[in-house]
């Protein structure tokens, strides 16, 4: 259904809920949209609620701040002819597309997310390759343990997968429908500094950028990822 231009309901407003997979692996067994471990898209319901449901395949990071910043940065060539005084042609010659966030729940799991961390070994680490704090007693005598991990040499970044789900235009189908815009990035990475800090009068948040890689054969025209917007029944 095409939407008609020069209308208010097509501006978009208000933040996105995210979702990081819980899983690291190849993007073909994670979609959930395509994949073999999808969370299928339930026309009766928000995407939040499907994945929220979805035992084991997403977490919901919680309170965010400052939005979710999405960057789409091309880079073009260009080709100069004496005849011209300008370029001639321009053409792609690399591409980078980010995901800036910051969350604000200080939860280990975020923590771990924010760092780049994988699931580590043994105890002091203590966490699995699900993203999940394997010693959950803090109360007790086996308190909640991150390792703060050197990495190895040329080991290589952990990838992981994301969805927002936020606002979309206005459809205009009946008062009884909700719209939403769900994006999908296949293989995410923490890859830039990220700092917070412990002050006595300011909340600390947990700024995050993602770097997004394209996927291999088989997503011809979507190797990033997707942007959906649907209807669903309220």
């Amino acid at each position: 259904m095409a939407l008609t231009p020069n209308n208010p309901k097509n501006i978009i407003v208000g933040a996105s809920p995210l979702f990081i997979s819980l899983a690291q692996g190849a993007e073909s067994t994670l979609d959930p949209i395509d994949g073999s471990n999808k969370v299928a898209l339930d026309n009766t319901k928000s995407y939040v609620d499907s994945l929220r449901a979805s035992s084991g395949k997403w977490r919901d990071v919680g309170f965010t701040n400052n939005g979710l910043q999405i960057t789409y940065n091309p880079t073009f060539g260009e080709v100069t002819v004496d005849q011209l005084l300008d370029s001639a042609k321009l053409f792609k010659e690399s591409m980078q597309v980010m995901l800036m966030t910051e969350m604000s729940e200080g939860t280990l799991e975020n923590i771990l997310v924010v760092f780049g961390q994988p699931g580590g070994e043994g105890t002091v680490t203590a966490i699995d390759n699900d993203d999940t704090i394997t010693t959950a007693d803090p109360s007790g005598t086996t308190p909640k343990q991150l390792g703060i991990a050197a990495g190895a040499l040329l080991q290589a970044p952990v990838e992981r997968q994301l969805v927002a789900v936020g606002p979309a235009p206005e459809y205009g189908v009946t008062s009884f429908t909700k719209n939403e815009r769900v994006y999908y990035a296949r293989r995410v990475l923490s890859v830039q500094q990220s700092q917070f800090s412990l002050a006595r009068n300011t909340p600390t948040t947990f700024p995050v950028t993602f770097r997004l890689l394209p996927a291999g054969s088989g997503y011809a025209g979507s190797e990033y990822g997707k942007i959906i917007d649907r209807v669903y029944s309220a």
